[in-house]
């Protein structure tokens, strides 16, 4: 029976690596295929901010966007963090026989740890940024002009679209201002 526990306890070791890995790589590749600018941190930014830093939130508060040191986060806001972690936890709880239910509670577990990711663009990569057209716009050091959230829904709503105006615009000044750079017109 000891051994029978011990090989259990290894596949669900090995299976909750697995499904680590292949949730990070999918998130890197999604984020990578669309801006190759990006770099991926697992770890939400936290909710206290430094001096100077700020955070914004797009409508209905699922996103937020914050300028943090010498980065710009963008990911789940962690209002929206909670409600998908709590909705995993209610779900978790009704499977739990056999083998199928192992593996949903280490699939679900290892989304719980990786939902809060955030892609982060880097303000030396960044040669401007403004805000036009409804959106926020970067040009990038190598040349390169794109909306932040080029191609990135949420709720079925394009993320570019999501943001405030006001918001948006007192962003890109804090950006300019972090990178010396006069405020937008």
């Amino acid at each position: 029976m000891n051994s029978r526990r011990f090989v259990g306890g290894l596949i669900r070791f090995g299976l909750v690596i697995l499904a680590c890995w292949l949730v990070i790589g999918w998130v890197r590749r999604k984020v990578s295929s669309h801006n190759p600018h990006v770099r991926v941190e697992a770890q939400a930014p936290p909710e206290t901010l430094g001096p100077g830093d700020m955070r914004i939130y797009n409508a209905d508060s699922s996103v937020d966007l914050v300028l943090m040191g010498d980065k710009i986060l963008a990911g789940l806001s962690s209002k929206t963090v909670a409600k998908i972690k709590s909705g995993l936890d209610e779900s978790r709880s009704g499977d739990t026989s056999g083998l199928g239910g192992m593996v949903s509670q280490i699939v679900k577990s290892s989304v719980a740890g990786a939902i809060g990711t955030h892609a982060v663009f880097p303000l030396s990569e960044i040669k401007d940024v403004r805000y036009a057209d409804g959106k926020i716009r970067v040009q990038w050091s190598d040349g390169g002009d794109k909306e932040l959230f080029s191609g990135t829904s949420v709720n079925h709503q394009k993320v570019s679209d999501s943001f405030n105006e006001a918001d948006a615009k007192r962003f890109v000044d804090a950006v300019r201002a972090r990178k010396g750079l006069p405020p937008s017109p």
